[in-house]
């Protein structure tokens, strides 16, 4: 009867806040910023994704003006990437970027990566734009490298006397949107299997798209996510950045909804042994962000500390997408020190938010935006 219900009464978040637009790029841009974007989505199947919407990257990399792009979940395996009636390797080449990719070894079909990264020329930025003229329609291409477009398009600046010309966009020089080196995995071979890590470092900061395990419905995996997986991987990011000595995102779908505010129904009942939402889950990822006096944070939760109904996976079974009964599961994890905004420091987080129109997946996509200065 009643009373039963009251007594198993939870939380029900399905209101979406309104928050604030935090950063404008072209205002920046005037100023000699350069705000550097990068996506994660979970794609749950990028030929898939493909199949269903051919155009969904182009246009998310254009209208958005995406430096990266990182996919979770890809479901590939080497046979596809090889497939050149698939051309999966060069979905997005045409706009101007370069891909890489990890696939799963032990599963078919199965877990996987991919990062693509806009392809930056150092020596001149004009070159591009030759290159990019014969590959696509103009009104791509405006949108990526037309010198008419000076929101986004580089200009060049005269280094030395002799004349060489070394690119810059706003006051910042192109070599440091260029990954200096790409790996896969962590050197480990028990998490190295399923194709779940792909980590880019950058002039100023090293990015790692992750995809991180999930415990499983029976919970089965949650040990090894928890205290192998999360431990590991932790020590991976904290070595990558005291060995550069630069700061370190790890950003993709982290597999856990942090708090109350990052699940529609917190407190019923069942979520107890629901993957994502355990108090292990929550517990292992606050230590991770808790590591040395709070040594990475969650850049959605540090920049919209109040916002509710924010998620970016919604169960599609259940049809929970419509009325917004969802988790958040995808992150941008940054070192504490990107969030400082301090005149000295040459790159400072600025904006998180969420696509959550963006169909094709049960995820929706995820930005950050990254204010780059000279």
């Amino acid at each position: 009867g009643k009373n039963k219900k009251a007594k198993v009464d939870h939380q029900r978040i399905t209101d979406r806040d309104e928050i604030k637009k935090l950063w404008n790029a072209e205002e920046a841009l005037k100023k000699g910023s350069y705000t550097f974007k990068i996506m994660s989505w979970n794609v749950a199947g990028l030929r898939a994704l493909l199949r269903k919407q051919p155009d969904a990257l182009s246009n998310l990399a254009s209208e958005h003006k995406l430096d990266v792009i990182c996919l979770q979940e890809t479901k590939l395996q080497q046979s596809h990437l090889d497939d050149p009636k698939l051309n999966i390797t060069g979905v997005l080449a045409d706009d101007g970027f370069d891909s890489h990719f990890s696939c799963s070894t032990t599963k078919k079909g199965y877990s996987g990566t991919c990062v693509f990264v806009r392809r930056r020329d150092k020596e001149n930025v004009a070159d591009a734009d030759q290159q990019a003229k014969g590959k696509k329609k103009q009104g791509k291409l405006d949108s990526f490298f037309s010198k008419k477009n000076k929101s986004f398009g580089g200009k060049d600046k005269n280094d030395n006397h002799e004349g060489k010309k070394s690119a810059s966009i706003g006051d910042i020089d192109v070599a440091d949107l260029i990954p200096t080196n790409v790996s896969m995995g962590m050197d480990k071979k028990e998490h190295d299997m399923e194709g779940r890590l792909i980590t880019l470092d950058f002039p100023q900061f090293s990015i790692a798209n992750v995809y991180v395990p999930n415990s499983g419905q029976k919970l089965e995996r949650l040990d090894y996510r928890t205290k192998n997986w999360d431990k590991d991987f932790l020590n991976y990011m904290k070595e990558k950045e005291d060995t550069r000595d630069k700061p370190v995102i790890w950003l993709g779908d982290l597999n856990v909804a942090h708090t109350s505010k990052d699940v529609w129904n917190d407190g019923a009942k069942h979520l107890a042994k629901q993957a994502g939402v355990t108090a292990e889950e929550r517990e292992s990822f606050q230590q991770m962000l808790d590591y040395s006096d709070g040594s990475f944070v969650d850049a959605f939760r540090y920049l919209h500390p109040d916002a509710m109904g924010h998620y970016s996976y919604w169960s599609q079974r259940a049809g929970n997408r419509e009325p917004n009964k969802g988790l958040r599961l995808d992150y941008f994890i940054c070192s504490t020190s990107l969030m400082e905004d301090d005149p000295e420091k040459k790159i400072v987080v600025r904006d998180s938010y969420m696509i959550k129109d963006q169909e094709g997946s049960d995820h929706c996509p995820v930005i950050l935006e990254i204010e780059m200065r000279k």
